[in-house]
């Protein structure tokens, strides 16, 4: 790129306190609909309303004057609209500065200015970010004067809408994105500019649709890759929320390898890895009735801790649901298989026999097997907010937010508590026969909680 060709621009949002704003580098010679594709990544704007381009200042209130050019999608219905797919901004920016609207209905003006105190970094990326200031509004807020009246009852607790306005908030935003209007984060905006204007350059995998698998030659041990379960979820996702899930991943550390010993691994995944061990290579010969052999099932009920408080001999599997949900979940996991009176292990988990996480692995993928699929993404969500933090009241919502995002829609309208209590529910039986067949869940989770979950996210 030739170095005049390089443009210092600076996109701000009218009419907005505190100010809001970014400063970047631009190639002059992309086009009109890659500055607004910029403008959307770097604003955290969701895409999912009309814009368009103005030469000149934005329109005032009784639309005059009005600019002598205009790009968007071209329309029949509208004939004097410029095609943004075939005007670069080098040539756009020539006679005067640029005006971006975005929302029809909120009516986002932003302009759009040649800066001329900026220096340049060589060899930057097309679009580089050099620094601004303060997220971007909330979508659908009202505009600006509706924004900034939300803003203030949402930063005052003694205010009588505070609570309502919070609540929308959170529900707007979603559990990936910070909703403080000061929030800021450049590196991660500047990651979603690669991924979007660079992607050969960026590191990521070429097949990788979710933009969270590095290329082959980049990937450290341990880290996702595409048959990873959270992967697959994000490329199901629309790219702005795609995008915002991206930056919560890696802003959390979610995905950071976990690097597990093989005493970890095995205290993770201890009663699975019990009853590896006690089926063994060679099998166990079951009952009469198919059940396991009472001194089995008194062993477990002992190994695991879980006889200290169950009241009863805790040696008969039909009368000792613990033993008996931990052989039938590891059935559905494809650890344990029936044969011919005798119970065996399943062909990976006979290979796994002595190594702890290799078997942590497969009881990590196998979790996910027999599930519905909205079980199997509300399966992820639910990890997903397993490993992050969220607070146990708001996990729901959290699942919620994210199946809604992907597609899936209520007969009723919106999820509500025991829509996802449904459909998540054989995931929270698998977690209870991991971690305490009486827990429910509804506790912060402990942190071995939070490192299963993640393993389960990979």
């Amino acid at each position: 790129m030739e170095p005049d060709e390089r443009l210092y621009l600076r996109v701000t949002l009218r009419d907005v306190e505190p100010e809001i704003w970014r400063e970047f580098e631009i190639d002059g010679q992309m086009t009109i609909r890659q500055l607004h594709m910029a403008i959307q990544v770097m604003l955290g704007w969701r895409e999912t309303h009309r814009h368009e381009t103005f030469e000149g200042l934005p329109l005032t209130e009784d639309l005059t004057p009005r600019p002598p050019l205009r790009w968007g999608q071209p329309s029949s219905d509208d004939p004097e609209i410029l095609d943004e797919d075939e005007w670069t901004i080098l040539g756009a920016l020539e006679e005067s500065p640029l005006a971006y609207i975005y929302d029809f209905g909120d009516t986002w003006h932003h302009l759009v200015e040649i800066n001329h105190e900026m220096t340049p970094i060589a060899e930057a990326p097309p679009v580089l970010l050099r620094a601004g200031r303060n997220r971007g509004p909330w979508e659908d807020s009202g505009g600006a004067e509706g924004y900034q009246e939300k803003c203030a009852i949402w930063a005052d607790p003694d205010h009588p809408e505070h609570d309502e306005i919070r609540q929308w908030v959170a529900d707007t935003v979603g559990p990936w994105a910070p909703a403080d209007p000061t929030f800021f984060d450049p590196p991660s905006i500047q990651a979603e500019l690669n991924l979007l204007f660079n992607p050969s350059g960026s590191g990521v995998h070429p097949y990788d649709m979710s933009g969270l698998v590095k290329a082959d030659e980049l990937r450290p041990p341990g880290d996702v890759d595409l048959e990873s379960p959270i992967v697959a979820f994000a490329g199901t996702l629309p790219p702005a929320i795609r995008s915002e899930l991206r930056q919560h991943l890696y802003r959390t550390g979610v995905l950071a390898p976990t690097d597990l010993d093989d005493a970890t691994a095995e205290r993770l995944i201890r009663p699975f890895a019990w009853l590896v061990d006690a089926v063994g290579a060679g099998g166990i010969d079951l009952t009469s009735a198919g059940w396991l052999p009472p001194d089995v099932v008194l062993d477990g009920m002992t190994a695991l801790g879980w006889i200290e408080d169950w009241i009863g001999k805790g040696n008969r599997e039909d009368l000792t649901p613990p033993i008996a949900n931990l052989r039938e979940t590891a059935q559905r996991l494809g650890l344990v298989r029936v044969q011919k009176g005798r119970l065996l292990l399943g062909a990976e988990a006979r290979k796994a026999l002595g190594h702890p996480r290799r078997l942590l692995r497969l009881v990590a993928r196998g979790l996910y097997r027999k599930l519905q699929d909205a079980e199997v993404d509300a399966a992820v969500l639910l990890f997903l907010s397993l490993a992050d933090g969220t607070p146990a009241d708001e996990r729901w919502r959290a699942i919620a937010f994210g199946l809604t995002m992907a597609g899936w829609q209520h007969p009723s309208g919106e999820f509500d508590r025991d829509d996802i209590a449904s459909v998540a529910g054989r995931t929270e039986d698998l977690l209870r026969v991991l971690f305490g067949w009486r827990e429910r869940l509804t506790r912060e989770g402990s942190a071995d909680i939070a490192l299963f979950a993640r393993e389960a996210l990979r």
